[in-house]
């Protein structure tokens, strides 16, 4: 049985793509981080589950990056 480890960078930036641990508005979240021309978006892996839009109003921060 092979034992997947992942570990967490902590870093406050991101590049689109990448997963990463947030807080927005009072929650915590690991999620898949999008940021293009279309806007600031936190994607689950899940797709029964919508994306989470980040907008200039939000409370934001990037806590890290998750690594595998």
């Amino acid at each position: 049985v092979q034992t997947l480890f992942r570990l967490i960078e902590q870093t406050a930036c991101l590049d689109d793509g990448e997963i990463g641990i947030f807080y927005l508005d009072g929650n915590a979240y690991v999620k898949k981080f999008q940021n293009n021309r279309l806007g600031t978006y936190l994607i689950s892996l899940n797709k029964k589950y919508d994306p989470i839009p980040v907008t200039e109003n939000s409370s934001f921060k990037i806590f890290g990056r998750v690594l595998s």
